[in-house]
């Protein structure tokens, strides 16, 4: 409790850091969990597709898609522990004071350690909170978003939609829209409404985990060395 408490009551004292954190985490949290749904709601619709023809340029269109996805995934958390880096680093070093007075206090390692940790995780705690609430009062508007940037993604790639059967026959995602077609155009309808809570939530506590894994690494090891220094300079 005596951790908890002094960790709250730094996070309160840093006031603009705690909550450049608390953004940053609740930002790319929502991204990674985008992305995954994003490959979800594309293996729903290649499992409906697959399901009434097989076609090869479709299919290899699909691994494309998949691969985008993916890419964006790898590329937003690897720009996520860079952040979350040099937030800590800035962290530490406005603390470094703070932690000095602990160790003169005859506070333990560990428990700087441990304090450090807290102090960080508790800001991402608050940004998990903040998407999870977005993502039960708005789940409709977050499925809408996806829906919406979907073909915006694919587009910006060169990724483009499949003709399938003959050039007068597409097939088409549409989730809550109405097709005005033309001619002898026609079109094979899949529809994509929604997506279960429990996929969208699988993501999300997937993510939730992966970023609080990330920071308390990274704060262990950069707690553990900083703590060291001063353990060394306290002595002299």
């Amino acid at each position: 409790m005596k951790n908890i408490r002094y960790a709250l009551a730094s996070v309160s004292y840093h006031k603009k850091l705690s909550f450049g954190i608390g953004v940053c985490s609740a930002f790319f949290l929502f991204l990674l969990t985008s992305f995954l749904n994003l490959q979800d709601i594309e293996k729903s619709f290649y499992n409906q597709v697959s399901s009434l023809v097989y076609n090869n340029e479709y299919h290899m269109n699909y691994q494309k898609l998949m691969q985008l996805y993916s890419s964006l995934y790898l590329v937003t958390l690897f720009v996520w522990v860079i952040l979350i880096t040099i937030l800590v680093f800035i962290s530490l070093k406005l603390k470094k004071q703070d932690m000095l007075k602990w160790r003169i206090m005859g506070f333990s390692n560990r428990f700087v350690i441990k304090q450090s940790i807290l102090e960080s995780v508790i800001p991402i705690l608050a940004g998990v909170i903040t998407v999870a609430v977005f993502l039960i009062v708005c789940q409709h508007t977050y499925e809408y978003i996806l829906i919406y940037i979907r073909p915006m993604l694919s587009n910006g790639m060169g990724i483009k939609r499949v003709p399938f059967f003959s050039s007068h026959v597409l097939v088409e995602s549409t989730p809550n829209q109405v097709i005005n077609t033309s001619g002898d155009t026609h079109f094979l309808a899949i529809n994509i409404r929604n997506l279960p809570a429990n996929t969208i939530f699988n993501a999300f506590f997937k993510n939730c985990l992966l970023l609080l894994f990330i920071t308390t690494t990274i704060t262990l090891i950069s707690t553990y060395f900083i703590s060291r220094k001063s353990q060394k300079a306290y002595r002299m």
